[in-house]
């Protein structure tokens, strides 16, 4: 799975994200986070491609709990969603912000609980109550160690 922003579909240039680039982004995140002094519960991953980075991230965060919000085709299966207590803070993990559908059909589903967000990059400048790695200065496909 290539993330890359749909105009810059013309732009067919591979960049590749190193385990030590995912790894700094991820603390520099968990950082961030620890700085406003903010604890979760959970770490969600967006499945796929948060799987690794919210395991990474709880790691950071010393977090135990790790879920997964089950995201296949742009869609989220309702069926295999995990039980979120609006009473608990939630940190929702994804690898990259690109058009931002993932993003807003996942905030759809959780928007009564109290999640924040983080992606280690991103294309677009995002709201401050988003945690981001790194901001793209490129339309070029991000391929991640992973994939």
């Amino acid at each position: 799975m290539r993330s890359y922003n749909k105009v810059c579909q013309k732009d067919a240039i591979e960049e590749y994200c190193s385990w030590g680039e995912v790894e700094r982004l991820v603390k520099k995140i968990a950082d961030n986070i620890k700085r406003k002094r903010i604890t979760y519960h959970a770490i969600i991953g967006i499945a796929n491609g948060g799987i690794i980075p919210a395991r990474l991230m709880a790691r950071e965060l010393k977090v135990e709990n790790i879920q997964l919000l089950p995201v296949r085709n742009k869609s989220i299966d309702l069926k295999e969603m995990p039980v979120l207590l609006k009473e608990k803070k939630y940190l929702i993990v994804d690898e990259i912000y690109d058009r931002g559908d993932t993003f807003v059909k996942v905030s759809d589903a959780v928007k009564k609980l109290q999640c924040d967000f983080s992606f280690l990059m991103t294309r677009h400048t995002l709201d401050h109550k988003i945690f981001v790695g790194k901001t793209l200065n490129h339309c070029k496909w991000v391929v991640f160690p992973w994939e």
